[in-house]
């Protein structure tokens, strides 16, 4: 593992706040995984719509893991405001 959990969050967060201020971060669905990748699984809210991501670990901890993180952390939101639970409790 090249970053911790905790680092992963606090990059995850850091970035849905610029890019997608309205999705919050399920902070307990964060996992380091291995295998058949490796990379971060992360979960995702809008509303009371949920998802369940991955993202590989050049994408949060690679070099220019900023600008490649934020690309993927701008396309969720489009995905889950079709769902009808984005919209409750917002």
């Amino acid at each position: 593992m090249s970053l911790s959990e905790q680092e992963a969050r606090r990059r995850l967060r850091s970035t849905l706040a610029g890019v997608a201020p309205d999705v919050v971060l399920d902070v307990a669905a964060v996992h380091w995984a291995d295998a058949p990748y490796p990379g971060v699984k992360y979960g995702l809210r809008l509303g009371q719509a949920n998802a369940l991501l991955f993202i590989p670990v050049a994408d949060i901890d690679g070099e220019r893991w900023p600008e490649r993180l934020a690309e993927p952390l701008r396309q969720p939101p489009a995905y889950l405001e079709h769902f009808p639970l984005a919209r409750a409790g917002r």
